[in-house]
């Protein structure tokens, strides 16, 4: 079955006002209002759910890792061997 197959319905009330809203915004779009409805519904979706996986800091974590970026520590014999190792192989 294709990505977009519709075989889901969602229902929806609301007041008079509100779907006279909707309804003007999607005609401004060129779209029909069920298109409208869904395109809004999936991209507040996908920013809810992009910003639910975004990394949370502790104030903590933040001061440290703003502590490596401003001052890094230099580096050790282990890095230095790394990285001359990489270099070898490119």
């Amino acid at each position: 079955m294709s990505a977009s197959a519709k075989d889901s319905r969602i229902a929806l009330r609301t007041s008079n006002e509100t779907k006279a809203r909707l309804k003007e915004a999607a005609r401004i779009t060129d779209q029909d209002l069920s298109s409208f409805i869904l395109d809004a519904a999936n991209s507040r979706a996908r920013q809810v759910l992009l910003e639910e996986q975004v990394m949370r800091l502790s104030d903590r974590d933040f001061e440290l890792i703003e502590q490596l970026i401003t001052d890094p520590a230099e580096p050790n014999d282990a890095l230095r061997k790394l990285v001359r190792k990489h270099t070898r192989t490119r």
